[in-house]
C-alpha cells in the first residue's frame, strides 16, 4: 500500500509485547510434527533396501536409495540430505520487518529474503536463528517465538526449516560470513504483504514467515 494511506490503520494491531503461545520445537526423540497422521497406513510406506552416497558437499549431500514399494516392486529414490535451517521475521515497534538482499544461484539473480541460514553441527534451531539475525542485520532480540517448523520440499529432501518471530529488537553491527555479499532492507509488514500479493516477494520461507507473522499479531484473519 502507498505511503499516503491512513497511518491509523496500525491501531488494529495489538501490542507486540502481548504474550502469545506458539508451538515449541520438538525435543530430540519425540519428533513432534515429523510424521503425518496418515503414516500408519500400510500403502504409504516404503522399505529402504540400500543406500548409495553419490555426492557429499559443503551444504548438502545426495544419495540414491533402492526401495521396495508396498506391492513388492523395487525402484530408486534420489534424496538430498540437508542439516536444516532457521530464518527470522524481525518485527520492530513500528510494524516494520527486515529483509536481506543477496544473489541466489538458483534464480540467477538477487533475492529478497528474511535472514536465514543452515544449522551448524550440533546447533539447535533457535541458536542458529539468533546467530543469523545478528550476522546479517546486526539485530538482536529479547523475545523469540517459533512460528512454524516445516519441510520445504519433502519429495526429494529431508531439510527442515524453522521460522521464528523476533521482537523487542536492538541494533548492532552486522558481520556477514566471509564471501557473503548482502544488503539489508527495512520494510513495513503491510507493504511486504502487498509485495507477496503482487508477486514481488517470491521466496517461499519469506512469504510463509510474513503471512504467519501477520496472522500472529492479528493483521490477517
Amino acid at each position: 500500500m502507498g505511503q499516503g494511506q491512513d497511518k491509523n490503520r496500525w491501531k488494529r494491531i495489538p501490542d507486540v509485547r502481548t504474550p502469545r503461545a506458539l508451538p515449541e520445537d520438538p525435543k530430540p526423540g519425540t519428533e513432534r510434527g515429523r510424521r503425518p497422521c496418515c503414516a500408519a497406513e500400510p500403502l504409504l510406506s516404503e522399505e529402504v533396501l540400500s543406500v548409495d552416497p553419490r555426492f557429499i558437499g559443503r551444504i548438502f549431500s545426495v544419495e540414491v536409495q533402492e526401495v521396495q514399494l508396498p506391492d513388492g516392486r523395487r525402484t530408486t529414490r534420489e534424496v538430498v540430505r540437508h542439516p536444516g535451517g532457521s530464518c527470522v521475521v524481525a518485527l520492530d515497534e513500528t510494524g516494520s520487518i527486515y529483509l536481506v538482499h543477496q544473489y541466489r544461484v538458483g534464480t540467477g539473480g538477487p533475492s529478497r529474503e528474511i535472514p536465514a541460514g543452515k544449522l551448524d553441527p550440533s546447533e539447535d534451531a533457535l541458536t542458529c536463528a539468533r546467530r543469523e539475525l545478528a550476522e546479517e542485520t546486526g539485530l538482536t532480540a529479547d523475545r523469540w517465538d517459533l512460528l512454524i517448523r516445516f519441510y520445504p520440499s519433502p519429495g526429494y529432501t529431508d531439510e527442515v526449516i524453522h521460522i521464528y518471530l523476533a521482537r523487542e529488537l536492538m541494533k548492532g553491527p552486522a558481520s556477514p560470513d566471509e564471501g557473503e555479499y548482502i544488503s539489508c532492507e527495512r520494510i513495513h509488514l503491510e507493504t511486504a504483504l502487498d509485495d507477496i500479493r503482487n508477486g514481488i516477494l517470491t521466496d517461499g520461507k519469506t512469504c510463509l514467515g510474513i503471512l504467519l507473522t501477520a496472522l500472529t499479531i492479528g493483521l490477517l484473519r
